[in-house]
């Protein structure tokens, strides 16, 4: 149903004539008799009486005006709603994260955007990037920042590039190759090592890398990066990750860094990734905008 001839309904209920409700409207008398009769017609009854008398509701009308009304109600609600939406003072944005980037990107765009939005209800799911992409494609969210080695090529998908954090290798304080200035990577094989969950061609590359020594058999995998950090401040164990996420422990000495030849090579390759050919809600767009001022 049209609002205009909603709108041209309750005014000329509102002033009882024609010749007020046309002034009322910005109309000529026929082009809004002829708005009405198309109303009368998609309601299948006559709405008004004409007479010398002005324009009267009939049973009909009577019975329609108080549902014209709340349509015309329901519709500037929806109007008001979607300017808010546009104008970020209200709605719901669902976004994702890789373990990694979630304490060394993720945490700050978050907060920037809070604070920008305040009124946004934002819904932040971890996973790898595994998750993250059923989830996106079923709709459940409408970007997540994840290493994007094993997504590149997959049409259902875009990917913006971020800017490369630098990768460390950390062990705990104290660990025994601390005492050691340089290091090969085989050294490190002696002990375990912690780390996330791999794509595919980068658990290929640290298999490679470890093939000397039988490949990388101690192993600990745990998606939670705050997880993985604490085991290493514990215990000999060792990791690998970008610098950001283990700069607190580093500065309360909880860990230390290793100097490994070759490690410059294990880059991350995160980016901002979204379904390919959907547009994002304007929520969603301002926080790829902060994500790209803090990459």
């Amino acid at each position: 149903m049209d609002t205009r001839h909603i709108r041209h309904f309750l005014a000329l209920v509102d002033s009882g004539s024609f010749a007020r409700a046309c002034e009322i409207v910005h109309l000529s008398q026929p082009a809004l008799s002829r708005s009405i009769k198309q109303l009368e017609h998609q309601l299948g009854a006559t709405l008004f009486e004409r007479g010398r008398f002005g324009a009267i509701l009939t049973a009909h009308g009577r019975a329609a005006l108080p549902h014209v009304r709340g349509l015309l109600a329901a519709a500037e609600s929806l109007r008001q709603e979607v300017e808010a939406i546009d104008d970020l003072e209200t709605g719901e944005l669902s976004i994702g994260t890789g373990p990694y980037p979630a304490l060394s990107l993720l945490d700050r765009v978050s907060a920037r955007f809070v604070e920008r939005y305040p009124s946004i209800r934002l819904n932040i799911r971890t996973d790898n990037w595994q998750g993250l992409r059923l989830a996106l494609l079923d709709h459940e969210l409408e970007l997540f920042v994840a290493d994007t080695g094993a997504l590149s090529g997959d049409p259902d998908l875009e990917i913006t590039h971020l800017p490369q954090p630098e990768v460390v290798v950390f062990c705990q304080e104290g660990h025994p190759l601390t005492q050691r200035d340089e290091l090969e990577w085989v050294d490190l094989l002696d002990y375990p090592m912690a780390m996330t969950r791999l794509p595919e061609d980068m658990e290929r590359q640290f298999q490679t890398m470890s093939a000397p020594q039988g490949g990388l058999q101690k192993r600990i995998e745990c998606d939670n990066v705050a997880m993985l950090v604490s085991i290493v401040a514990g215990s000999r164990a060792i990791s690998i990750a970008p610098k950001g996420v283990v700069a607190s422990a580093l500065t309360s000495r909880q860990v230390a860094t290793l100097n490994v030849k070759g490690v410059e090579a294990l880059r991350t390759r995160y980016g901002v990734v979204q379904r390919n050919g959907r547009p994002l809600s304007p929520a969603a767009t301002a926080f790829r905008s902060i994500i790209r001022d803090e990459a």
